[in-house]
């Protein structure tokens, strides 16, 4: 059983939210090419963040409640991983040139 209540529980996973909501609107605001409007989200995560490390320390989840985090966990993750895709289009053409797929450079111009 989990060693907190089930409003610390929920305040947690509402952090998570708002964490998984700022992810999708950065990666609105990537595609966009609006940098700055990146850079300001993630400012306005700050305490967000620590306040959810706080809260990682001190909560002991129960299997469900790992599951639910886990889930919106992911979004994030993968939000996270498209915006570093737009950030760093080059990191994804090196990444194929490693793997064999040296083809992904051609549009570019350039060939290996």
């Amino acid at each position: 059983m989990a060693g907190h209540s089930p409003a610390e529980f929920q305040r947690m996973l509402g952090f998570y939210t708002k964490v998984e909501h700022a992810s999708r609107d950065m990666l609105r605001a990537a595609r966009l090419a609006d940098w700055e409007r990146v850079a300001h989200i993630v400012a306005g995560c700050a305490t967000t963040l620590a306040e959810l490390r706080h809260l990682n320390q001190r909560l002991v989840l129960s299997r469900d409640e790992r599951k639910a985090k886990l889930r919106v966990m992911r979004q994030i993750i993968r939000y996270e991983a498209q915006i570093r895709r737009l950030a760093s289009p080059w990191d994804v053409r090196y990444e194929r040139l490693l793997l064999g797929h040296a083809a992904a450079l051609e549009p570019a111009g350039l060939v290996v």
